[in-house]
């Protein structure tokens, strides 16, 4: 019998590179690349990050997340029919054309569990289960739904700030401002069993868990697209994002409960995959709530010049300088605009030592070296300044 697990795992991993999910996601991430690349030249006349910085993201921290996430789906037994998990396929699909925060399994998984048990009242299956138990799948579908929304909160947590886009944007008074988008897409695969006529039988009484009354199944690496979508114009991304990821998994976990229940009552799934739907509106709503009624954080600064971009591989990420500082002084001389800034910087041809008030309000030095010609190549991308813009805006009108 573990030979036969062995066998079916190696199968299952093989066919992953088989599966349309797995190239859509990268030709996906490429296309929403060009698009912030063109975004940044226009806004800041330089890219900030590479056009392949979005793939970069999709599997590496995901796949430990998908792993864990297969184990407790092989332990428990959550066996989906093929053709939910090929409708579920072509759904992500269809919801990524509307952007990557349609993409959480809150709705994706919802609307699957949605269509899946309308179509079976209203009499129009388009599934084909046979003679398994149709509440059973129901009950599943649910503990998937509340495990994957769990997954996207710890990877929106740990990873949804890290490497966020800056652009300009024009706030209701009709100022230029900068805020930041960070954009996530995340392949997470995981192992499911599948009903079928396949060589695995239970390995022991309670497997699985949920029953399906199904004989025999097989196994597939099922790669569950999962993305993240957010603007952050009131305070630091990092802050954020962080925030918003622990209230998913928050809602993920009490989606969980609920789906616990539905072994015992099916029509709790329902209630499970509806909660987890609203609670991620009712995240998205509290956050644009949060940002509507705060001042921008981005913006001209009484004293310095605020950082809201240091490009990777620059000197001023070697100097440990990074987005929402303040830089003070250059060259021990002060400066309140890009152009001072600059001006400042060439007052030494090969060294500037930069006064720098941190995140945490606190003030700091940072030096480092500079080659010939390179003084307009620290790297780092600064607030727009109110003055300049107005003027435009006046000539504009």
């Amino acid at each position: 019998m573990a030979l036969d697990w062995l066998t079916q795992l190696a199968i299952a991993a093989g066919k992953l590179f088989l599966h349309p999910i797995f190239y859509f996601s990268f030709v996906l991430a490429f296309v929403v690349g060009m698009f912030r690349v063109t975004r940044e030249r226009k806004d800041f006349g330089t890219r900030v990050y590479d056009i392949y910085q979005e793939i970069r993201f999709i599997l590496p921290s995901s796949l430990a997340v998908g792993l864990v996430l297969s184990v407790i789906a092989l332990l428990l037994g959550l066996a989906i029919p093929a053709d939910l998990l090929s409708f579920i396929a072509a759904l992500l699909i269809i919801f990524s054309i509307g952007g990557f925060f349609l993409l959480s399994p809150a709705w994706t998984l919802a609307a699957s569990y949605g269509v899946f048990l309308l179509s079976e009242q209203l009499g129009y299956s388009f599934i084909s289960y046979e003679s398994m138990n149709r509440n059973a799948i129901l009950t599943i579908l649910a503990v998937l739904t509340a495990l994957l929304v769990i997954a996207e909160g710890i990877l929106i947590r740990k990873r949804g700030y890290q490497g966020t886009s800056p652009r300009i944007e024009t706030s209701k008074r009709g100022l230029k401002t900068a805020v930041h988008l960070a954009r996530r897409l995340w392949l997470i695969p995981v192992f499911l069993p599948v009903p079928a006529d396949g060589p695995l039988t239970a390995f022991a009484d309670w497997w699985p868990v949920i029953p399906l009354g199904a004989e025999g199944y097989s196994l597939i690496w099922f790669p569950f697209l999962i993305g993240f979508s957010m603007v952050v114009r009131s305070t630091l991304p990092s802050l954020a994002v962080q925030a918003t990821g622990k209230s998913v998994i928050w809602a993920g976990m009490l989606t969980l409960a609920i789906a616990a229940g539905s072994y015992w009552m099916w029509q709790l799934s329902a209630a499970a995959v509806g909660f987890a739907a609203v609670a991620r509106v009712a995240i998205i709503r509290r956050h644009y709530s949060y940002e509507i009624h705060r001042p921008y954080f981005f913006t001209t600064q009484s004293k310095g010049v605020m950082i809201v971009g240091v490009l990777p591989g620059a000197p001023a990420r070697k100097m440990g300088l990074e987005i929402g500082e303040i830089v003070t002084k250059v060259n021990g001389i002060p400066v309140q605009t890009e152009s001072e800034f600059y001006k400042a910087l060439q007052k030494n041809a090969a060294y500037c030592k930069l006064e720098v008030i941190g995140t945490n309000g606190q003030l700091r030095f940072t030096q480092g070296s500079i080659y010939e010609n390179e003084h307009h190549e620290l790297g780092l991308l600064f607030a727009p300044e109110e003055k300049e813009y107005l003027d435009d805006s006046v000539f504009s009108d």
